[in-house]
């Protein structure tokens, strides 16, 4: 089934100057052109756009990251998350652009790469492909200054141990899930929902119910 630019627009909430320059980089298909000023779309189109919506909003996913994806000639639409989550460790790189060396963030803190492994070693930094990213800037900072301030190591180190046992409890549950799931794809999109979404969200607001509550019974 075929539609027009504008329910096009409408199914995706997405403008048709947005629309016009996906299919100029070939994210989308060429429209049929049985008239001239009548466009037809094919009804795929419109989980295309939403999948790229998708990748660009929790991944920051750059033009030419989804074309890598959707272009490969092994991509297919109908597993088109599963073909993300075999390029995930990718696409979280891929937000952060930049990549630092260790002799560049030592230079940069004035801090000896033994306390850079350090953070490493204690599960609070992560290298991705042999270098770190602007992120990783972002945590040393974080941790410098935390550091600086005097604050109680505690709660960090509860983070990582907690995050630990999360992530081996998400991995084998994920696993078990999708051993048992007919649909693939679908399967996997609720994955990342669950945690790119759902996760930070149920953390945040029980942290923030939290405070409150200690505000109120003050």
């Amino acid at each position: 089934m075929s539609i027009k630019m504008k329910e096009l627009m409408a199914r995706t909430d997405t403008a048709k100057s947005t629309i016009l320059y996906y299919v100029k980089e070939g994210l989308l298909p060429e429209p049929e052109k049985p008239k001239p000023n009548l466009h037809l779309y094919d009804e795929q189109c419109v989980e295309i756009i939403k999948f790229i919506k998708y990748l660009q909003k929790n991944f920051s996913s750059s033009i030419a990251e989804l074309k890598t994806i959707i272009q490969d000639s092994t991509f297919d639409f109908e597993s088109g998350f599963e073909r993300v989550m075999e390029t995930l460790d990718i696409l979280m790189g891929s937000v952060h652009k930049s990549s630092h060396s260790v002799e560049s963030i030592c230079d940069r803190y004035k801090i000896t790469p033994q306390k850079l492994q350090g953070y490493v070693d204690d599960g609070l930094l992560f290298m991705r492909e042999g270098v770190y990213t602007t992120k990783e800037l972002e945590i040393v900072e974080i941790l410098l200054n935390l550091e600086r301030i005097n604050m109680n190591p505690k709660i960090i180190k509860t983070y990582v141990a907690q995050a630990r046992e999360l992530a081996r409890l998400e991995v084998e549950i994920t696993h078990e899930f999708l051993a048992s799931q007919s649909d693939k794809n679908s399967a996997v999109k609720a994955l990342f929902d669950t945690t790119l979404i759902l996760k930070p969200y149920l953390y945040n607001m029980h942290t923030l119910n939290a405070y409150q509550s200690q505000k109120e019974n003050r």
